[in-house]
């Protein structure tokens, strides 16, 4: 019974699935930053964007919350109405009845999904953007001026960070960090349903033995030196 419904509503409420790298032509330059729990990503997100800002001559822009939030608008939804799924979370069968049933707003988990993939391929598309996280390595690795970053660590070192934010054990900050690892290679494996492998990334940082200076550093000469900024540079 519940898949019966199920299927009359994804009939009723869904239209085709569309592949956002097929329906969007991108030429960047976007960078996308991937990071472990534990390995802070946005200042360094906001010092690279400084940086390429400067170098460019054009604004670069740090997107997080703001895919949600222009999801949630394509949606007509508020956008703590679809943030579980950034929590890799999915609804039961008899919630998306109900949900269905209760609201005329209803909007399906692949709906949903498939609108942030949107939403994150648009602005990709219209460059000069840094990504975090929300799957943007696996939407836009096939953009030719794309330069994809993944922040990692040791477990231990990333759970001692977190005590610093959260003041609690480290059994306690251990646990929370596998299951936030858990949660984004979830998410990211729903736009790409095989596991996505570290060549994907044009580099890897360890984030215990770098600082932030020295990672944004490097990666504006990698960035240069693959071509991602193009015949956009104006200043030294």
């Amino acid at each position: 019974m519940d898949n019966i419904l199920l299927k009359y509503m994804e009939k009723r409420f869904e239209s085709k699935i569309i592949d956002p790298k097929k329906e969007m032509f991108c030429e960047g330059p976007v960078v996308t930053i991937s990071r472990e729990c534990g390995c802070t990503a946005i200042n360094i997100a906001n010092s690279l964007a400084a940086k390429l800002s400067a170098k460019t001559g054009k604004r670069w822009n740090v997107l997080t919350k703001e895919i949600l939030e222009r999801s949630a608008k394509e949606l007509n939804l508020d956008p703590a109405k679809i943030e579980y799924v950034f929590n890799s979370k999915e609804k039961s069968t008899w919630d998306e009845i109900l949900s269905a049933l209760s609201s005329k707003y209803y909007q399906s988990d692949r709906k949903i999904k498939k609108t942030i993939a949107e939403v994150v391929r648009s602005f990709a598309c219209k460059g000069n953007c840094i990504i975090i996280g929300r799957g943007g390595v696996v939407l836009t690795n096939d953009i030719e001026r794309s330069f994809h970053i993944k922040l990692q660590a040791p477990l231990e070192w990333r759970a001692s960070q977190l005590q610093k934010i959260y003041n609690l054990s480290m059994e306690e900050m251990l646990k929370y960090a596998e299951e936030i690892d858990k949660k984004r290679e979830i998410l990211r494996n729903y736009f790409n349903k095989e596991a996505l492998p570290n060549t994907v990334f044009d580099v890897i940082y360890n984030s215990k033995n770098l600082d932030e200076e020295n990672i944004v550093n490097s990666c504006v000469n990698l960035m240069q030196q693959k071509g991602v900024l193009g015949k956009q540079i104006v200043m030294g």
